[in-house]
């Protein structure tokens, strides 16, 4: 069963810094809550596509590896992965929009429910909390930008969509 979440914040601020402080993994690591994110070695770096990328979620020791190659790489608009682990699969989406103030950031999961009629069933428990930490993720991004403190990558040139 495939099930979406997302969360959007607004920023006074243009779309390539949102995106930049979105698709680069150190500046991802300080709005991100409880994750580490990993580079995997290949012929392509990330944020490119088929790049790949590991993220640890947890608290110590306590936590999953989610596992993802980059799908979809289209600067400063979308930035597409697709999970790959044992236990996280599915999509996750990094979107960008113009909005007349500055900018709308989304973050979206696509996921295959694991653990079958169990995962199903627990679905409508989990979801609000993996809302509630889209959301704060992206508001700790949204006041670490305005702080001046992100993002820490290049800002990529604005094209029009």
């Amino acid at each position: 069963m495939s099930v979406r979440v997302e969360a959007s914040v607004d920023l006074p601020i243009g779309a390539g810094t949102a995106f930049a402080s979105m698709v680069d993994l150190p500046s991802q690591e300080r709005w991100i809550i409880a994750t580490r994110l990993y580079p995997i070695e290949g012929s392509v770096s990330v944020p490119q596509v088929g790049s790949r990328l590991a993220a640890f979620t947890g608290v110590g020791s306590i936590g999953f590896l989610d596992t993802m190659k980059v799908t979809v790489y289209d600067p400063p608009w979308r930035w597409i992965t697709q999970h790959e682990g044992e236990f996280v699969r599915g999509v996750g989406i990094f979107e960008v929009e113009s909005t007349p103030g500055g900018c709308r950031v989304t973050w979206a999961e696509e996921l295959e429910l694991p653990f079958g009629l169990l995962g199903r069933v627990g679905w409508p428990l989990i979801k609000p909390m993996a809302r509630i930490g889209l959301q704060a993720s992206l508001r700790r991004m949204a006041r670490q930008i305005a702080s001046g403190t992100l993002p820490l990558a290049a800002v990529p040139e604005v094209r029009e969509p």
